[in-house]
């Protein structure tokens, strides 16, 4: 178990190195050329491919810098329109709806679930005799395919071109897969039903990591909401951790902990920094998903490479029929789970996704049980119902402050893009 755990820190520290190296020289050779930018635009070949790329990676829009671009605006959500799909089942807009929001449930619940079960099953299970023990490839078949998708969307819709640099979406792509990487690394050392329950810790780091990059600060509603949460997941470990205590499960909580720590706050920097960004350059979710899948396949192409793991993992792969069809649903699940999140909020909004989020992670955490023995006694199940029951009432709140402030359109919420990067 100790030299497991070197070996997934060591991991963790070349992936750590490798990307903030690539995202520290993409910054500081923007900053020059935009700094030199009237020499650099002389000099480059109006039209040529090399420069539209570069364009592209390195400099924001210079149309919507100068307001002369086109006016990205947000159009409220036709849901009438959006349920108008199921009229054979009804007449009745509020039967049509009901069945729009029983689809959109059953589906996010049921893709989540398979991917939960299958990220437990790679990490935790053995392959012809061996485990596997690679997650940036798991994170880079997830990235690859999901960014396909982005660029099919935003090109159909002529939104490639985002308004700001390229390079800008390689710093959540950093933390959204160290992040992702840690996630699948604590799989190793502790239980799924741990996992899902730090999850709900995201919500402090969000409020630390805003407030040290931003400067932003929050209702004391939202303060107090992540105590409790922090609270309730708190008491959760410690009674795990007792009552599987001599249990023979493989626990390593020292190893464990330190995972789920950099991953809450890695996650909590990717929220914020995506949050920026939507705000900053009106980025759509279709872009968001393009910038951070794109770098963020890029970056874990990178690790791989520069480790000597890419084509040995490639290789076990294509001669394990198992594996590769673990990996396969793994990838799948993951990127249609993030398809119906984008539909969920687009057409019933944040607060919708939330209490589905809840219910999904409270079956992931008993399917989980049920399939890979793991025990929670009663009050551990009062500590998960602790910490759920206060997000579900976090979300409420925002809701009602959301509709009191102004009829806002829907956009995509800060809080569920985390979705998408732990899938």
């Amino acid at each position: 178990m100790a030299e497991k755990g070197e070996q997934a820190i060591y991991n963790f520290l070349h992936g750590l190195v490798v990307s903030v190296v690539v995202g520290g020289s993409l910054h500081t050779i923007s900053k020059s050329l935009v700094a030199n930018a009237t020499s650099y635009k002389s000099q480059a070949k109006e039209g040529s491919c090399i420069s539209s790329l570069i364009d592209l990676v390195l400099f924001d829009n210079e149309e919507t810098e100068k307001g002369d671009g086109p006016k990205r605006t947000t159009e409220k959500v036709d849901e009438s329109n959006k349920s108008a799909m199921f009229r054979f089942i009804s007449d009745s807009p509020q039967i049509q709806r009901a069945v729009h929001l029983l689809c959109c449930a059953t589906g996010l619940i049921v893709a989540f679930l398979i991917y939960g079960v299958q990220q437990e099953k790679i990490m935790t299970s053995e392959y012809n005799g061996e485990p596997f023990r690679n997650p940036n490839f798991l994170i880079f078949s997830n990235r690859f395919l999901a960014m396909w998708i982005a660029i099919g969307v935003c090109y159909s819709q002529g939104i490639l071109r985002t308004d700001c640099a390229l390079y800008k979406f390689s710093f959540c792509s950093i933390s959204n897969i160290l992040s992702s990487f840690c996630q699948f690394a604590s799989l190793q050392f502790l239980s799924f039903p741990v996992l899902q329950v730090a999850k709900s810790c995201k919500a402090l780091a969000v409020l630390v990591v805003s407030f040290i990059i931003l400067g932003k600060q929050f209702p004391a509603f939202e303060y107090g909401v992540a105590v409790v949460v922090m609270a309730g997941a708190g008491s959760f470990f410690y009674i795990y951790a007792v009552t599987t205590k001599g249990s023979g499960e493989p626990t390593n909580w020292s190893v464990g902990l330190l995972f789920l720590t950099a991953f809450i706050l890695l996650d909590g920097f990717t929220n914020v920094w995506q949050g920026h960004l939507n705000k900053k350059y009106k980025t759509s979710q279709w872009q968001m998903m393009f910038g951070v899948n794109t770098f963020s396949m890029l970056l874990t192409l990178l690790i791989q490479g520069t480790d000597n793991s890419l084509l040995e993992t490639i290789f076990r792969i294509l001669g394990t029929p198992a594996l590769l069809a673990d990996v396969l649903i793994l990838c799948t699940s993951a990127v249609i789970g993030q398809l119906f999140i984008f539909h969920t909020i687009a057409v019933f909004g944040p607060l919708v996704f939330t209490l589905i989020s809840i219910c999904r992670v409270i079956l992931s955490i008993v399917t989980s049980c049920i399939l890979y023995g793991h025990t929670i006694v009663p009050i551990g199940w009062l500590s998960i119902a602790v910490v759920f029951g206060a997000m579900g009432w976090r979300a409420k709140k925002k809701s009602e402050a959301r509709i009191k402030s102004k009829p806002a359109p829907v956009e995509m919420s800060i809080q569920t893009k985390t979705e998408n990067n732990s899938a």
